[in-house]
């Protein structure tokens, strides 16, 4: 069986040149590739913070910066907000994947896109999965966080 991160590079090699299309929840980053079978897409990665977008080198904007509602339930008040931080995010729907690496010394992911525009990881001391990609086809699942990268094989999505 090959290395994980063998496998992790292999599987993101795979995403250059095809197009993005991103979803934003809370403060973690979607990010779905090649639509050539699917709407939804062939894969995708899902990223927790921390994260940051950078247009040349530059900061666009990051996980932390997401406007966080508090408890206002009005959404008059906190929709014109939310808009405001997902348009930051817009010339990802419009590009293709151009780089992507992960560090040899922690599972930190650095994509490069067509469009000048950069997104990194950088880990924390949680115990928890700070990112992951997933392949809908082929149910490959690549997960990194503290204890490094893992891989295993699910079943393949709708």
């Amino acid at each position: 069986m090959a290395d994980p991160r063998d496998r992790l590079h292999s599987a993101l090699r795979s995403l250059i040149g095809t197009p993005c299309r991103r979803s934003l929840a809370t403060s973690s980053l979607m990010l779905r590739f090649d639509f050539g079978l699917s709407e939804k897409g062939r894969a995708y990665l899902w990223i927790d913070p921390p994260w940051r977008m950078t247009l040349a080198g530059k900061l666009v904007s990051g996980s932390a910066d997401w406007p966080v509602w508090n408890g206002v339930a009005d959404k008059e008040v906190n929709q014109p907000l939310w808009d405001s931080w997902c348009a930051r995010f817009d010339p990802l729907d419009s590009t293709k994947l151009w780089e992507a690496s992960v560090s040899a010394d922690t599972p930190d992911l650095r994509l490069d896109f067509a469009s000048g525009h950069r997104i990194e990881t950088f880990g924390n001391c949680c115990d928890n999965c700070w990112w992951y990609y997933r392949d809908r086809l082929t149910g490959e699942v690549v997960e990194a966080g503290l204890a490094g990268i893992t891989y295993e094989i699910a079943d393949p999505a709708e």
